[in-house]
């Protein structure tokens, strides 16, 4: 998986938040307002993540879960359920659904008046850009975002964000903190190595399932269909 510095830096939470999590370098020195550097940092970690097209992101194969198989002692991964899509021209990026944190919207942007009355549940997607922020949103034809399963749509960028909560609030799904990433055939060498099982992603799963049991859920149905 990437390292933390490995990618340019998203949204970071507000200070006291940020004690609650492990501390990392801020993004740049540049001066300016809070809105504007939310905006420009997820807008920059979406181009950095892969190339984006008006029509979005391409992907070169079926969004997955990856299930951490009991072998697996990274206490980034263990006993963890990752979607992960595939961007055409970059490597596979996704986000862990069971590792909700105590923090919510409201705790982590204060200040950033779309976010700062919301009590969503941040979730800690993964272990790069940790103090940045992705989620997942019902869609069509949605710019500058990964298509992920039916109309579910895997984003970072700021402006689709104020447009979904300025619309329809409730088209978001879910918020992350953070998400894993992999380079070259980085990913295909831990599976091969038996750190994962790998099943089709699907929208009932990611919108119902229960964080608390996924893991032992999907371990059933990834364990009687082998990879």
């Amino acid at each position: 998986m990437l390292g933390d510095t490995q990618m340019t830096r998203q949204l970071t939470i507000t200070q006291n938040a940020a004690r609650r999590r492990p501390k990392s370098t801020p993004w740049c020195s540049r001066p300016m307002n809070s809105f504007a550097r939310y905006a420009a940092v997820l807008l920059c970690s979406v181009l950095t993540l892969a190339s984006v097209s008006a029509g979005g992101v391409d992907t070169s194969a079926p969004s997955i879960f990856l299930v951490a198989k009991p072998e697996l002692q990274d206490p980034n991964f263990a006993q963890s359920v990752v979607l992960v899509v595939f961007p055409k021209d970059g490597g596979p990026v996704g986000v862990i659904l069971n590792r909700p944190t105590r923090l919510t919207l409201k705790d982590g942007f204060p200040d950033e008046a779309q976010l700062k009355g919301r009590g969503d549940t941040l979730y800690f997607g993964g272990p790069v850009q940790t103090e940045g922020l992705m989620y997942l949103f019902r869609g069509a034809n949605a710019d500058r975002a990964f298509p992920v399963v039916g109309d579910l749509y895997l984003s970072a960028d700021s402006r689709l964000l104020d447009r979904l909560l300025s619309t329809n609030p409730t088209l978001v799904q879910r918020y992350f903190l953070g998400y894993a990433g992999w380079t070259g055939p980085q990913l295909e060498h831990e599976i091969a190595l038996g750190a994962w099982y790998v099943i089709e992603a699907d929208t009932e799963t990611i919108e119902h399932a229960d964080p608390k049991t996924l893991w032992r859920d999907l371990m059933l149905r990834a364990s009687a269909v082998k990879t």
